[in-house]
């Protein structure tokens, strides 16, 4: 043991910044409806990063009652999907349906994630338990495939708040993306040059949201969500700026410095989450001369 921490010791070691895109990434999976009632039919979009643009997969499934490992299922039910171009349609509807009902909820590229939720979701809870809810579990695994080798697999769970809240949680949106003080219109993509400093702003569409907290109490008081946000790229480097307003706590626009490093082309994304299981985002792509 000894030796393993000296070896440990004089070896350096170094990780990652959580906004450098190196590896196969899921970075944002929103649900929308963000809270939905037991019944209530909901739709999933992802924000999915590959490496040198490899093409990447991913496969959902759905469990009201999930543990920190996620969903149970028979995995052996996936192996058909490698066969699954090869199959009759037969063969194919039967397959999706077993999947299905072992709680696949949707696979990309082909068939969109979607997911009704449980009528029994919230059985066993009073009235007042209800409104404060549960949670379902959504379990993502992402591959990709490169040609001539051994390809990367990403696990994520996220949790869905399931609810009879009277002001149940929808997702935030960023309104406005500027850089250097100009408004960037939706979709455009970003010319830069390297070595330059660039300051980019995101601000939240709309305001903050207030809903009702359920107390450990059994009360009910209000709250004004507070917003987290979150920057990521492929191209050169991402910093706070050195001065930062404590005066706002809950800030509906964020700030980042961008420098990008060498020529060429990527991606820059902006996520905004609200605390309360909501997430959106704007992404653009870059090109560097």
């Amino acid at each position: 043991m000894t030796t393993l921490l000296m070896l440990l010791g004089c070896q350096s070691i170094t990780l990652s910044q959580e906004w450098d895109l190196d590896r196969l990434r899921l970075l944002a999976v929103r649900a929308e409806p963000a809270e939905p009632r037991p019944g209530e039919a909901v739709s999933f979009t992802s924000l999915g990063y590959a490496p040198d643009g490899e093409g990447w997969g991913a496969i959902w499934f759905a469990c009201v009652v999930g543990s920190e490992l996620g969903c149970s299922f028979d995995s052996t039910l996936l192996d058909g999907l490698a066969d699954l171009e090869s199959m009759t349609p037969e063969e194919q509807v039967e397959l999706v349906a077993a999947l299905q009902a072992a709680g696949l909820i949707g696979f990309e590229p082909g068939f969109a994630p979607a997911w009704t939720v449980p009528e029994g979701a919230l059985a066993g809870l009073t009235e007042e338990e209800a409104l404060e809810g549960t949670s379902a579990t959504v379990q993502v695994t992402l591959t990709t495939a490169p040609e001539g080798g051994p390809g990367e697999t990403e696990l994520v769970l996220r949790r869905i708040p399931i609810s009879l809240a009277p002001t149940p949680n929808t997702n935030p949106d960023i309104g406005t993306f500027e850089v250097q003080g100009d408004a960037l219109a939706a979709g455009a993509g970003l010319t830069g040059a390297a070595g330059r400093e660039y300051e980019i702003v995101a601000t939240l569409a709309g305001e903050l949201e207030e809903y009702a907290y359920v107390t450990t109490a059994g009360g009910s008081e209000t709250r004004t969500e507070a917003l987290e946000w979150r920057w990521y790229t492929d191209v050169g480097t991402l910093a706070a700026p050195v001065s930062v307003s404590v005066d706002d706590p809950t800030p509906t626009s964020d700030t980042i410095l961008w420098t990008p490093d060498e020529a060429g082309e990527g991606v820059l994304h902006a996520v905004v989450l609200d605390g309360r299981g909501g997430m959106g985002w704007w992404s653009v792509a870059v090109t560097v001369e």
